[in-house]
């Protein structure tokens, strides 16, 4: 994955994103690598870092504006833009240091961004002395208010070190931020770097409500700091805050190795039957009914929430569910006879504003595995915005993953159709997952049971 898709930018101009990373371990490269894909978009994109740079880091970039004074000169931004698609913005030399912009300035430019072009600002806030792991002093981080994403960034080859001076950038304040009492020996784990990205005295500190969160865990480029990652990724996720995993060096054509956040499963429990002649939800398969059936299986994928719709038999499938499954979440569609549709929206419109993707699970596919599941949410952390079961190279429609910029398309779906429509338009990017051909037999009649 590139780095503008996995953060989900908008890319307008008209409402530009400002892209703040502070931390360590990587800050000012996601910075400039980000500009840079945002220009081979064909868009435009400008870092204008608001601390202190390094002052070889002007070569980083195709073009650099240095800005000496209150006043942007707009015009000959314009001309490096329209030349080089982004460029670096910063002050004068101090030392060996380049200063950085006001936050102001920095406004300025995102509240003209439509005038000239600029889809994307990349931020760098903050400073960490070249150490992977740090908190910010009283002083930091240097947010502008136009700032829409909040980066904190943490290299992963502090995986398991001290906490001293050699890894972390004031270490004091590290160990106040985790609670961490004196000097006693304390290494980095997973549950530790979790909490420091997300304190708001740490990773979190200045964000607003207009900001989005979203960490950077960087350096995720040997299988030893892959899975220290993904450990740290996996708390976040199940405390419902996104991640991504990154290596992000120039010479890295894939700078995303995966992202992490709550997937909810959406179980769709909510028709009439019409076929089977009775509750197809209640009706019971190797002694269990099937919607607990379903419910049980979509939480072993252990994904995060899981979601089941009612409609008809509303009362008796949440007494079931409400005795045997209490931490399934239920929904009842008053409009469930309209159609899936209604109820897949239902759903979609229930679920908290962290998930970032959804699985849509029949309630008629009683031999249904978990696998199966966790199979689709490992494909949607590799890149699959869109993912479905395949026998032998055959897509089938259910159980079906859905990436959160698809949910657009699925809220205008009508009729008794869950997310097909949308897999059949998008069949070329649909991400092909093996299955067993039992998982997927329906039962729909009499006879099917």
């Amino acid at each position: 994955m590139l780095l503008h898709q996995a953060l989900r930018l908008t890319l307008d101009p008209a409402r530009p994103d400002v892209v703040a990373t502070v931390g360590g371990g990587g800050k000012s490269t996601t910075a400039f690598r980000l500009a840079a894909e945002v220009a081979a978009t064909g868009r435009r994109a400008v870092v204008a870092p608001s601390t202190r740079i390094a002052a070889f880091q002007t070569a980083w970039a195709p073009a650099f504006l240095e800005i000496d004074g209150a006043e942007l000169p707009w015009q000959e931004l314009e001309r490096l833009l329209a030349t080089h698609g982004y460029c670096l913005l910063g002050g004068p030399v101090a030392g060996d240091r380049r200063l950085g912009l006001e936050a102001a300035q920095i406004d300025e430019l995102a509240a003209r961004a439509a005038e000239l072009g600029i889809a994307a600002i990349t931020v760098e806030a903050d400073g960490s002395k070249m150490r992977p792991v740090k908190a910010p002093a009283a002083h930091e981080p240097v947010l502008p208010a136009s700032t829409t994403l909040l980066a904190p960034v943490v290299g992963l080859d502090a995986a398991g070190r001290p906490i001293d001076a050699r890894t972390v950038h004031r270490p004091e304040l590290v160990r106040a931020v985790l609670g961490l009492a004196g000097d006693a020996p304390a290494n980095l784990t997973p549950a530790m770097l979790a909490r420091l990205l997300c304190d708001p005295a740490g990773g979190a500190k200045g964000l607003q409500p207009a900001m989005r969160l979203l960490p950077l865990l960087n350096k995720a480029d040997s299988p030893l700091h892959l899975a220290f990652g993904r450990l740290t990724a996996a708390l976040l996720a199940r405390a419902g805050q996104p991640a991504l995993l990154t290596s992000v060096g120039a010479d890295n054509p894939v700078p995303v190795a995966e992202r992490w956040g709550p997937v909810a499963v959406i179980v769709l429990a909510a028709g009439g039957s019409r076929r089977m002649g009775r509750p197809k939800q209640l009706e019971v398969v190797d002694g269990e009914a099937m919607v607990v059936r379903a419910a049980r299986t979509a939480l072993a994928s252990n994904a995060g929430p899981v979601m089941v719709v009612t409609g008809a038999e509303a009362d008796a499938v949440a007494a079931l569910l409400g005795a045997r499954m209490p931490a399934v979440d239920v929904i009842h569609n008053p409009r469930w006879a309209s159609g899936q549709a209604t109820s897949m929206q239902a759903a979609l419109q229930a679920l908290p504003a962290s998930v970032e993707a959804a699985i849509l699970m029949p309630v008629d596919q009683p031999y249904l595995d978990g696998l199966l599941l966790r199979r689709l949410v490992q494909a949607w952390r590799a890149g699959a915005d869109l993912a479905t079961p395949a026998i032998d190279g055959t897509l089938r429609g259910a159980p079906a993953l859905f990436d959160r910029r698809f949910w657009p398309e699925l809220m205008a779906v009508t009729g008794d159709v869950g997310g097909r429509p949308v897999l059949a338009a998008h069949r070329d990017t649909c991400v092909a997952v093996p299955a067993n051909p039992a998982w997927l037999r329906d039962i729909d009649t009499p006879d099917d049971l």
